[in-house]
C-alpha cells in the first residue's frame, strides 16, 4: 500500500467534509429571514383628559445664605459642601480675641456704673446728692448695661449656626479669609423634600387655581420609567413681567436610591380638566390614508419582540397637542407603529421595540 497516496486521499476528504458542513451552515443562516425592525407604542386610555407637560426645574423646600452678624477672620470651617448639618451645628466661627477683650472692657465699665448707681440710690434718699447727678449717674447704668448685652451679643455672633437642618450646598469663603458683616459664607438647603417649580401661561391659569389637578406627576430624564407623584404648594397671582406666566410650585419626597439636586431639571405632567370621557391619543404621523379612508399600523405579538403588522381602520377626531382623538378603531393595549410605516405591509413579521 502506498502510505502517502492514501493519507492525500484521507486528507482531502477531511477537507471536503468540511467545506461541505460550512455551506450548508451558510445555507442554513441565509435561509433564516431578516425580520424589520418597528417602534411602536402602546396604547392608553387617559381617564382625565390629555396631560399637558410642563419643564421644570429642581428647588431645595427652604434655602438660606448663611452669614456673620460681625467681621473677623474666619479661623474655622466645620463642614464641607455637600454635608449634612443639624439645627444649631456650628458652621463656621471667626478669631473671637478682640470680642473677648472688648466684652471684658464692658464688665468693668458696667460693673463701676452699677456700683456708682447703688450708692446714688442711697445718697439720694438723703438729699446728699442732686437729682440731676442722680439721673445723670442712672444714665450712665443704662449705657453701661446696654453695652455689655451688645458685647455678648457680638461675641455670640463670632459662632455661625446653622438655622435649620439641611445640607451645605456651597460654602463662600476659605479659611482664614476675612469676612464682613452680613457676606454669604455659606448656603444652607434643606431637601427633605424638594420643590419643583413651573411656569403656567396665562390662558391656563384660571383652571389651575381653581382645582387641583387629578393627575399630576414628575419624570426625570435620568431615570427613565419613573413617575413621581407631586403636592401643591403655593402659585403666584402675579405674572412675570417678560413671560407672562405664573409660577406654580409644586412638592414631593426625594426618590430613594437618586440623587435629585436643587438646580435639576424635571417634566411635570399634569392633568388640567377633570370629568372628561375616557380618550386614546395616537400621535399625528401615525395616521395614514388610503381610498378606504384613516388607518394606522398595529403589530399583534407572536412571541417576545415578534409580531405581525395589521392594517387597522380608525376614525379620528380633533388634532390635540397629544395627537389625534381616537373615535373608533383602537383599544387599550394596541401596539401601534411609530417609526417604520412606510416599509411594512400587510401580514409582514417584524421586530418591535416600544418607542415613540
Amino acid at each position: 500500500m502506498n502510505y502517502k497516496r492514501t493519507k492525500h486521499v484521507l486528507f482531502s476528504g477531511i477537507l471536503l467534509a468540511m467545506v461541505s458542513a460550512c455551506s450548508e451552515q451558510v445555507t442554513q443562516q441565509s435561509d433564516e429571514p431578516v425580520l424589520r425592525p418597528v417602534r411602536v407604542m402602546t396604547v392608553a386610555v387617559h381617564h382625565d383628559g390629555p396631560l399637558q407637560e410642563f419643564p421644570a426645574v429642581v428647588d431645595a423646600a427652604n434655602t438660606a445664605d448663611l452669614s456673620f452678624k460681625v467681621a473677623g477672620e474666619v479661623i474655622s470651617l466645620l463642614f464641607k459642601q455637600g454635608e449634612e448639618v443639624q439645627k444649631g451645628d456650628v458652621i463656621a466661627q471667626l478669631d473671637d480675641t478682640n470680642y473677648k477683650l472688648a466684652l471684658d472692657e464692658a464688665q468693668a465699665a458696667f460693673d463701676k456704673a452699677e456700683a456708682d448707681f447703688g450708692r446714688a440710690k442711697q445718697l439720694i434718699t438723703s438729699g446728699t446728692i442732686s437729682q440731676a447727678d442722680y439721673d445723670q449717674l442712672k444714665a450712665q447704668f443704662a449705657s453701661a448695661k446696654s453695652k455689655l448685652a451688645t458685647a455678648n451679643n457680638n461675641l455670640d455672633y463670632t459662632m455661625l449656626h446653622a438655622s435649620f437642618s439641611g445640607v451645605v450646598a456651597r460654602t463662600h469663603i476659605e479659611k482664614f479669609e476675612e469676612v464682613q458683616a452680613k457676606q454669604t459664607i455659606a448656603t444652607l438647603q434643606d431637601i427633605e423634600r424638594i420643590n419643583l417649580k413651573i411656569n403656567v401661561p396665562e390662558s391656563m391659569m384660571v383652571r389651575v387655581s381653581k382645582e387641583t389637578p387629578a393627575q399630576i406627576f414628575a419624570e426625570f430624564a435620568a431615570i427613565p420609567g419613573k413617575q413621581f407623584p407631586l403636592s401643591f404648594v403655593e402659585v403666584s397671582t402675579q405674572a412675570d413681567d417678560v413671560t407672562k406666566t405664573y409660577e406654580v410650585t409644586l412638592s414631593m419626597l426625594p426618590p430613594a436610591g437618586y440623587n435629585v439636586l436643587p438646580g435639576m431639571t424635571a417634566r411635570v405632567m399634569a392633568s388640567v380638566r377633570k370629568g372628561q370621557k375616557n380618550k386614546i391619543y395616537v400621535p399625528i404621523k401615525t395616521v395614514l390614508k388610503d381610498s378606504s379612508g384613516n388607518f394606522v399600523w398595529t403589530v399583534t405579538s407572536v412571541e417576545q419582540g415578534k409580531g405581525k403588522v395589521v392594517k387597522t381602520p380608525i376614525n379620528v377626531g380633533d388634532i390635540t397637542p397629544f395627537g389625534f382623538t381616537v373615535i373608533s378603531g383602537l383599544t387599550e393595549g394596541v401596539h401601534v407603529v411609530t417609526a417604520g410605516m412606510s416599509k411594512v405591509t400587510q401580514g409582514q413579521i417584524v421586530k418591535f421595540s416600544e418607542g415613540v
